[in-house]
């Protein structure tokens, strides 16, 4: 009987030895997968090895119904060699782009003197008249010609709050709080936003749950509804994935897409938020040297004429181009009373 027993016992443990070592070796299988996953099935997620295991991202993704075995996502092309981690660290970063003035906006200078005219023709000297007449013919063949490819709004400045009347705001969780804490603006324009929303996400057409209470991909949103102004911020969850230019590139392409399918909106690319000084001079991923690489990627894509490039940092940073301390939860969100600077920088860049 003894033995009985002693053999039972011994049995459990056997089990209980079994069942830990298919514990440790099933966490350590789910562990590599997602690392290889990472920035494919979970390239919408922000993960920083400094503060949390990636086996936490595994969790959240299997929460979210998102598997490490659920396919590639919006990575697959990463070009052989880049393992899908930013790159772009060193601060002495290439910022040959097109100059952008303080405000975001950027106009072309526009000399005093129209084009040169010869003087003599055919040995002929061209009295004033002639010159004149000549000036006139040329600046109107340059209207007309210029006129369809490239009709410049002139107003920039400041507007009421009934310019948003026909705004879409598309972002992430910075814009949510946009929503939530801005009422002048979520009473008159739409808002596409969600927590963790990446660039990504609206290329691949995720959908999300809209302004309406539907599902919907951006896309849906943008065939149901003619938008005169688009707003865009997303940027900071995707730099734990790719490089700036890869980055830029999946940015340029929802931008390009937009165009298609809105032509005649105006596109305004909101510059990534920095995050404070404090969480800058300790994280090695979310910190503004990052933030600023790849603001200087996307600010390339305006052309300021159907697209504008407005920097938001100006309106809620502090001396030193960190996010203000004082205005600022966690570091890197704004307080639900701070988001009035955001909304009257807004105000002062219309494009009319």
């Amino acid at each position: 009987m003894a033995n009985h027993r002693k053999s039972k016992k011994n049995n459990r443990k056997r089990r209980h030895y079994a069942l830990l070592i298919l514990l440790v070796l099933s966490t350590f299988l789910i562990t590599l997968w997602s690392y290889i996953q990472l920035p494919r099935v979970y390239a919408s997620y922000v993960y920083d090895p400094s503060a949390s295991p990636l086996l936490s991202v595994t969790m959240q993704g299997i929460h979210d119904g998102v598997y490490p075995w659920s396919g590639t996502g919006a990575d697959d092309d990463v070009p052989d060699g880049d393992n899908g981690m930013d790159t772009a660290m060193d601060p002495d970063i290439d910022q040959d782009i097109d100059t952008v003035t303080a405000d975001g906006l950027e106009t072309d200078e526009v000399t005093a003197e129209g084009p040169e005219i010869e003087a003599v023709i055919d040995g002929d000297q061209e009295t004033d008249a002639d010159v004149a007449e000549d000036q006139e013919m040329t600046d109107t063949q340059e209207d007309t010609e210029a006129a369809p490819d490239d009709t410049r709004l002139t107003y920039h400045g400041p507007v009421d709050d009934d310019y948003f009347n026909d705004a879409l705001f598309v972002g992430d969780s910075r814009m949510v709080g946009l929503s939530e804490y801005c009422e002048p603006l979520d009473t008159r324009a739409d808002f596409y936003v969600k927590k963790a929303l990446t660039v990504y996400n609206l290329l691949d057409g995720k959908p999300i749950r809209s302004f309406d209470g539907t599902q919907k991909s951006l896309w849906e949103v943008l065939d149901e509804k003619q938008y005169g102004k688009i707003y865009i911020m997303v940027g900071i969850n995707e730099i734990g994935v790719g490089n700036s230019e890869y980055f830029k590139d999946a940015y340029e392409q929802v931008v390009d897409r937009i165009r298609e399918v809105q032509p005649d909106a105006l596109i305004f690319i909101n510059s990534i938020m920095h995050v404070s000084q404090a969480k800058s001079d300790t994280d090695s991923l979310y910190n503004n040297t990052n933030i600023n690489a790849r603001n200087d990627a996307i600010a390339s894509l305006a052309d300021n004429i159907h697209i504008y490039y407005l920097n938001i940092n100006e309106a809620v940073d502090d001396e030193n181009g960190a996010l203000r301390s004082d205005i600022t939860f966690d570091d890197i969100h704004l307080k639900g009373s701070c988001y009035e600077p955001w909304h009257e920088y807004l105000l002062a860049h219309g494009v009319k």
